[in-house]
């Protein structure tokens, strides 16, 4: 089957963007991939500038494609940014019939196919005016929303308040993973012995990086999100002191075993100072994961703080308890809005995830900018087919793409560096 004035079959359009979305695959490697089989059955391949043009025009064509208006939508709410001052807002939507009947029954989180986007701004201003404008523009073309999740980012949370002045019965719930690495920066921000662990942790892992001991190494942390994942260093700090000092001098062949003993004691012994920390440390996370899973394979319902606390923390004592507490007030906070017997959603991954596979995209442009690229989040949480892929190809041009991202973004990065250049290389050679 083709597209009208088409010359590759929709088969061919349908697997080059499958390779670009579901396998990660660079343009240039989905045409070696291509080129490889269809060298076998004497096919042409398309160039890796026909396969951008695809990704462009079926990523405009679901931008633009008209959603169900409902009334139990569930928006999930966020920003990212790239290098320059734009942002874009993006707004994602899963109705509250498909997360009770069949996402919680199965246990586990939203998928990229489980949501749609019901909306995706660049905006160079944020403000909650603003953010709040954009919601209601949302609220015209597919209905209310009965909840919204998002972070609690200053201007999207004053936006989210504003349009719930306008509709009080707006459920608007703190997305749990930021919320608890919320409390753990709280805690561990102001804890001086923490503080002292990260410096030792990064002075070990530049000390051990070219040694024969640089498999001990401490695992490294984005600077941005070291909160979300702080049991990578606590897991490895007590591994590493439960671990018999024999069986790592038996991973390094060919050492003396004398000398790795006292490298060993050198550059990791400072961990028994951080032991009883360590363990503490360890406890808050396992706090903060156990509500984490619970919130995100089951929701958030007026029966979540008894499920939570239905757990048996044997080690929650001093201020622990305290921590704890923080904890079950999150939840109290959250679910005091919930009427009846309803359960909603608690998280907002589904979107962070969609932004991590943008990035892994737009990371081998020639300008870490906001471009095209963006459209890979609406390819994501397509359902493709054979039909829309035809519709798509049909009904936007790549005239259509280049006046979306010419209205949106303006002259590109890379295209005011070329015409700059090219400029200087003419005055030059005029002189």
């Amino acid at each position: 089957m083709n597209a009208k004035n088409h010359h590759y079959t929709v088969d061919t359009v349908l697997i080059t963007i499958q390779l670009l979305i579901k396998c990660g695959t660079s343009f240039r490697g989905i045409e070696k991939t291509l080129e490889l089989f269809n060298n076998l059955e004497s096919q042409k391949t398309p160039s890796f500038t026909c396969i951008r043009k695809w990704l462009g025009r079926i990523g405009l064509y679901e931008l633009r494609r008209e959603q169900e208006y409902r009334s139990d939508w569930i928006f999930i709410v966020d920003f990212t940014l790239e290098l320059g001052k734009q942002k874009a807002l993006v707004v994602l939507g899963v109705s509250q019939q498909h997360l009770v009947e069949q996402i919680i029954p199965d246990g586990r989180g939203l998928s990229h196919e489980d949501v749609e986007l019901l909306g995706l701004y660049i905006m160079e201003s944020t403000t909650g005016e603003i953010i709040k404008q954009k919601l209601d523009e949302i609220t015209l073309q597919v209905g209310r929303p009965i909840q919204i999740v998002a972070d609690h980012g200053s201007d999207l949370a004053r936006g989210i308040k504003l349009y719930q002045e306008e509709h009080e019965d707006l459920i608007y719930t703190h997305d749990v993973t930021h919320a608890m690495a919320l409390l753990l920066k709280y805690e561990l921000n102001s804890d001086d012995k923490y503080q002292s662990f990260i410096q030792k942790c990064n002075m070990c892992r530049q000390q051990l990086q070219q040694t024969e001991l640089s498999f001990l190494s401490p695992p490294t942390q984005r600077s941005q999100c070291r909160y979300f994942n702080i049991e990578r260093l606590t897991d490895w700090g007590l591994n590493l002191l439960n671990c018999p000092i024999d069986t790592v001098v038996k991973l390094v062949e060919n050492s003396d075993p004398g000398v790795i003993n006292k490298k060993l004691i050198n550059k990791l012994g400072w961990l028994v100072d951080y032991q009883v920390e360590l363990i503490r440390w360890h406890q808050m996370t396992v706090l903060t994961r156990t509500l984490e899973t619970q919130l995100k394979k089951l929701g958030i319902n007026q029966q979540s703080l008894t499920c939570f606390q239905e757990n048996e923390f044997t080690f929650a004592e001093g201020e622990l308890l305290n921590f704890q507490q923080h904890i079950c007030d999150y939840v109290v906070t959250q679910s005091s809005h919930i009427k009846d017997e309803k359960t909603f959603l608690a998280t907002s991954d589904v979107i962070e995830s969609l932004f991590g596979k943008y990035k892994h995209f737009s990371a081998r442009c020639p300008f870490k900018e906001m471009s095209q690229m963006l459209l890979t989040i609406c390819l994501s949480t397509m359902n493709l087919t054979n039909t829309i892929v035809k519709n798509a190809l049909e009904s936007i041009s790549f005239a259509d793409v280049e006046a979306w991202l010419a209205e949106v973004f303006g002259q590109s990065m890379l295209s005011k560096r070329k015409t700059l250049f090219s400029k200087l290389v003419d005055d030059t050679e005029t002189a």
